[in-house]
């Protein structure tokens, strides 16, 4: 069940992409997948591209679009 809502994101004919899946259980926790909403926090381009940063710095694996 903990994987559910990844396969569905990714299999499911009527998902929307750029959206977010999980449970629709208890905060999310269990369940069946529905789309839910992230929280403003995670919408934080800033934090965003720091963790993009910090990732290249220890991968060593640069991406480029």
């Amino acid at each position: 069940m903990g994987a559910l809502p990844t396969l569905y994101a990714a299999t499911a004919p009527n998902v929307t992409g750029g959206a977010y899946y999980g449970a629709d259980g208890f905060r999310e926790t269990r369940g069946y997948p529905i789309r839910v909403f992230s929280n403003q926090r995670s919408q934080n381009r800033a934090d965003a591209a720091r963790l993009w940063e910090a990732s290249e710095a220890l991968t060593g694996v640069k991406y480029r679009f």
